[in-house]
């Protein structure tokens, strides 16, 4: 087994924790964590790597002591709160635990004014009000003495630094977000009183806090984001799962993405650290509670299932041995593969440089119609202004025919394709200034190009999805017709987005089961177990979208050049499925998901995943895949040559049986 999958398959590993018998102890209301500036994405608007919105917060873990009514065994659970910069301000005057400062506190708690009145009594317990425990919100209701419950807004004036508490009559809340966050009924709290000073708002006044102005008051936060995160507080011994994503080498840094028990996820990221020391607090209490639920008679039924913490790398023995050693191809790169007619000589150079490195944004206009097989790589810069001539009078004679449909042949078209694409195309990435705003000319350019893509291709017509296909392309190259004929080479020759019809999605998911099934045996052990799993629904999204649901639009752009540089295979988009899956699945296998779970768990991973590892990790089980000695037939079809082809002079696997001579999967 690599050390990596050893590394990330129980947390002791990464952080070299001892399992000790002696139980952890804890106190009602003790704040075991409490950081700043931990940010919540909004994934919408994820499209690009430097267009990711951050929405800092104050994140705390605070203790809460529960006692079994039938063993009086005592189980903590703990309180995660999340409350964003743009609610909170600098406190002038640092806070003391003085007895006058605890006092001036609670004051603002029982304070009158002409709007609301409080109870001078505490409240008892605490409910959050949600159908959704991550649902963004700002109201919690708190139960008085005398079963009344009481809506309050807790908000930090910005110019007045202090801390309003003002009720909220339940007749205008939003009944969507009211509920009663219950507990298991032989569990109850053995604190009676609410402690005020150890609450995150209290902390937040008692750290003096100061924050960015850009955390709270920045105008693409609140132009390109009006659906700001506000806060949301959880009792995580009622969610599903824990897990911690490191993404630096010294642990310090990533994501905690947490798991309700109806399968939704909220993911908190640490960019300045200190997710280890999170870390440390969350694996004491799993190990603790694990213990208590161990014991006879122990709650069993509690929700929370399992803490993981994974650390997603690729050791150097997993990487592709010319991993690093290409650099990424640059406009002065790119001239020097030309000779002096204009020919690339050495095609085979320039799709190792787009394969392991990329390439300039700038040149992609230039790069992508050789690599989508709109000019061949020997044609000549004559023959290239010709090709562009007669593209440009085929698109435009398309366009024509489409033009001239009348009677019977428009109403078809209309109905069955037009009115489809119109649909598509007005919700396609309008999160993209390039396609926002309504009467956008380009949303114009890109509903022709589908429409005279299913006049050019009858046969195929147009499937949902391929706006999304198309919009990058015509973003990058802002042509209508280089568009067209770059769309037409992503449709036809690579193979990963080729026609998405039923029969090519089921040879890709035919060679996937069998490449996780020589690759990642522990998984596919895990998914013969499972009903349904075997038709791998998670992964048809990344294959039908070619991953552009997954990452950022950077990254996934890169991936495509890296699939149409058909290097070593015409079949790399296979070999990114499997490497998500290697890195990714652990999670999957500790938890004993299911099918519908597996489909969830892995959406909830999009656009938090780790693009260039991977790449990178795709690369070296590629890598791997050409060293084996031998390979099933059911795997014959991933050896189709392809420039040098997958198997080179040095070497070349036996071909052994395992489907009683049928090889249906070799074609």
């Amino acid at each position: 087994m690599p050390l990596s999958n050893i590394i990330r398959r129980a947390s002791t590993y990464i952080l070299g924790y001892e399992e000790s018998s002696e139980k952890t102890g804890y106190e009602n209301n003790e704040v075991l964590f409490c950081k700043n500036n931990i940010c919540v994405h909004p994934p919408a608007m994820m499209r690009h790597e430097n267009d990711i919105l951050h929405n800092p917060g104050y994140l705390t873990v605070t203790a809460k002591i529960f006692v079994d009514q039938y063993n009086n065994s005592k189980r903590p659970t703990l309180f995660l709160t999340w409350i964003p910069n743009s609610d909170l301000s600098k406190c002038n005057l640092p806070l003391q635990n003085s007895k006058y400062k605890k006092e001036s506190s609670l004051e603002s708690l029982n304070s009158n004014d002409s709007n609301n009145s409080f109870s001078n009594e505490r409240p008892t317990t605490i409910e959050l009000k949600s159908t959704n425990p991550f649902l963004n919100f700002e109201e919690k209701s708190c139960d008085s003495d005398d079963g009344d419950k009481i809506g309050i807004n807790i908000n930090v004036n910005i110019s007045n630094p202090h801390i309003e508490i003002i009720q909220t009559p339940d007749s205008v809340k939003d009944q969507s977000e009211q509920f009663q966050f219950s507990r298991s009924a032989s569990v109850t709290s053995t604190d009676s009183q609410y402690n005020w000073i150890a609450t995150p708002e209290y902390l937040i006044q008692k750290h003096n806090m100061t924050f960015p102005e850009s955390a709270s008051s920045s105008p693409i936060l609140h132009s390109r984001n009006p659906h700001r995160c506000r806060r949301f507080s959880v009792d995580l011994s009622q969610m599903r799962s824990l897990r911690l994503f490191f993404s630096d080498n010294s642990c310090t840094c990533g994501q905690l993405v947490v798991a309700s028990r109806e399968s939704q996820y909220k993911i908190l990221h640490f960019h300045h650290g200190g997710l280890d020391h999170l870390a440390q607090v969350l694996h004491q209490w799993h190990s603790l509670l694990h213990n208590i639920k161990s014991v006879k008679g122990g709650d069993e039924n509690l929700p929370y299932r399992h803490f993981m913490v994974c650390r997603p790398e690729v050791s150097q023995l997993e990487l592709h041995p010319e991993e690093g050693q290409m650099p990424k191809l640059t406009d002065e790169i790119f001239r020097r593969l030309f000779n002096h007619s204009g020919q690339i000589e050495d095609d085979l150079a320039l799709r190792k440089y787009v394969f392991f490195a990329g390439m300039d944004r700038d040149i992609r206009k230039e790069v992508w119609p050789f690599l989508l097989h709109v000019y061949p790589y020997n044609s000549t810069f004559q023959d290239r202004t010709q090709i562009a001539e007669i593209r440009r009078q085929e698109y435009d004679e398309i366009t024509r025919r489409r033009l001239d449909l009348n009677g019977n042949n428009l109403k078809h078209f209309k109905r069955k394709i037009q009115s489809v694409v119109e649909k598509d195309v007005i919700r396609t990435d309008r999160g993209n200034p390039f396609f926002s705003g309504d009467d956008n000319p380009n949303l114009a350019i890109m509903k022709n190009i589908l429409l005279n893509y299913a006049i050019y291709n009858p046969a195929l017509g147009y499937t949902q999805g391929m706006s999304d296909l198309l919009s990058p392309v015509l973003y990058e190259l802002k042509d209508e017709v280089a568009a067209f004929w770059c769309f037409v080479g992503l449709m036809q020759r690579a193979v990963f987005v080729a026609t998405p019809t039923d029969r090519d999605m089921d040879r890709c998911l035919r060679f996937l089961r069998e490449l996780i099934k020589l690759m990642v045996p522990k998984f596919h052990d895990h998914l013969e177990r499972h009903k349904d799993a075997m038709e791998l629904l998670f992964c048809h999204r990344w294959i039908l979208l070619c991953f552009k649901r997954e990452f950022t639009e950077g990254v996934a752009l890169r991936m495509w050049e890296a699939c149409w540089a058909n290097y070593l295979t015409d079949y790399f988009h296979l070999f990114l499925c499997l490497a998500i899956i290697s890195v990714y699945a652990d999670d999957v296998i500790a938890q004993n998901l299911r099918a519908d779970e597996m489909l969830l768990h892995f959406s909830s991973l999009a656009m938090y995943m780790d693009g260039q590892l991977i790449a990178r990790k795709a690369r070296g089980l590629l890598h791997q895949f050409r060293l084996m000695r031998e390979i099933p037939c059911t795997l014959n079809g991933l050896c189709k040559k392809c420039g040098p082809g997958i198997w080179d002079s040095t070497h070349s696997p036996r071909i052994y049986c395992t489907c009683q001579g049928a090889c249906v999967n070799s074609a």
